[in-house]
Parts: structure tokens; sequence; C-alpha cells
């Protein structure tokens, strides 16, 4: 009995050893990747970085227990600063850490803003709900088609208008990836996050969206005393 059990231990060991140098060389593997898609499109690679947004915080939904940002891209977008990368989070309790954990994986695309705002979530409401208004309805009407399909959290109200204006609503409405992208304005960026890996072409896809949205603002929103913020 003693020796199979002490067979039983040596076969975790090695089977153990074996998961982390897998993992170990796609984890190299992968940078690696990263690393070649940045210098032919002009843009920086950092495998982990502390803080790659600055004062940005992220969404209540990727922060977590051992929250950690790593294969962190960083260029520009025609003329604007992008970045993107991956944030890990512990899918179990603190206490548990390092037993056999379990993390999750988010991608988050952050594009810097004209000027520093006030946190400002959009979220649609039902994704498997199609709107039928196409934003070319009177004020009223878009409003409140508005207020059906998508969710709003900020902390400034006078940010919240200058954001969600009559344009900027309508092309939210009739724009499809709005089901798919929430947006949030933080700091001096505006972000959208999925619970995926990075793919930096398909993260692209998710910048433009960022980018069409900011253009859609006026400039007045940017303009703000942010001495008590």
């Amino acid at each position: 009995m003693e020796g199979a059990l002490s067979l039983l231990a040596l076969v975790t060991v090695v089977v153990s050893a074996g998961v982390i140098t897998v993992a170990a060389h796609f984890r190299k593997e992968r940078a690696t990747e990263l690393q070649a898609w940045a210098r032919e499109h002009g843009w920086h690679y950092t495998e982990h970085h502390p803080s790659p947004l600055e004062d940005a915080v992220l969404p209540r939904t990727v922060q977590g227990p051992d929250t950690r940002a790593r294969h962190v891209l960083t260029g520009r977008r025609g003329t604007h600063l992008t970045t993107m990368f991956e944030v890990t989070r512990s899918t179990s309790p603190v206490s548990r850490r390092g037993a056999g954990q379990e993390r999750q994986t988010y991608r988050v695309v952050a594009v810097r803003t004209p000027g520093p705002g006030a946190d400002l979530e959009i979220h649609r409401r039902d994704l498997a709900r199609i709107v039928s208004l196409d934003g070319r309805g009177d004020p009223e009407e878009v409003g409140r088609a508005f207020s059906e399909a998508f969710r709003t959290v900020g902390t400034d109200d006078d940010f919240t208008r200058a954001v969600l204006g009559q344009d900027t609503v309508s092309w939210l409405l009739s724009d499809c990836r709005s089901r798919s992208l929430p947006v949030r304005f933080t700091g001096s960026h505006v972000l959208t996050w999925a619970a995926m890996h990075l793919d930096p072409d398909r993260a692209l896809t998710a910048a433009d969206y960022l980018i069409d949205l900011v253009g859609r603002i006026p400039a007045q929103a940017w303009e703000r005393d942010t001495t008590e913020c």
C-alpha cells in the first residue's frame, strides 16, 4: 500500500510539472506572436504592466481578487492613442490563492479622449432585443427608445448629458456594434471590454467603435472643471 501511494505521488508530481512546462511554453509563444504583431504595426508591446491606463478605473466586472494586466499593446489608430490588453482575475476567494486557482480573462480596449471625463458606463439592456428605431425619430421618441434599449450609470449628470446628446444617442441606437460592446468613460480614456483573450486584429474593430463614438461627442463635454473630481 505504501508503495502504491509513493507511485501515485510521483505520478502527480510528474503530471504537474508537465502541465506547468506546457503552460509556460504557450505563454512564451503567445508573447512572441504579439511582439511580432506590434513590430509589424508600429506598436509597443509589454508582457506585464501594473497600470496600463494610468488614472482609469476598470469596470467592476473586470475587477476581482488578484487582478493582473498583461499582453499590453499601445499604439495609434489614426490620430488616436489606443491601448489594448488582457486582464485576468481569480474566480476564487483570496484565501484560496495558489490552491488550484482558476482565472478569468477579459480583453480591454481603450482610446484616449480629448480631455478628462467623469465615470460613465453605457450597456445594452437586452442583447437579444432588436431595437426597431434606427435613431431618426423626433427627440422624444429617440430618447424613449434609448432608455428602453440602454442602461447608463454615471457620476456626473452634466457629463452624462453632454456625452448622450441627440446625435450620439441616435448613433448608438442604429450602430450594431453597440449590441456587443459596452462602454466606460473613465479618467482620460473611453474603453470597452469582453470576456475573451486578446486578438489584436479583432480588438482594432472595438477601437474603431470607440473612436467613432468619441468623434460624435461635442467638444464641450471635455471642458469640465476637474478640481473637485
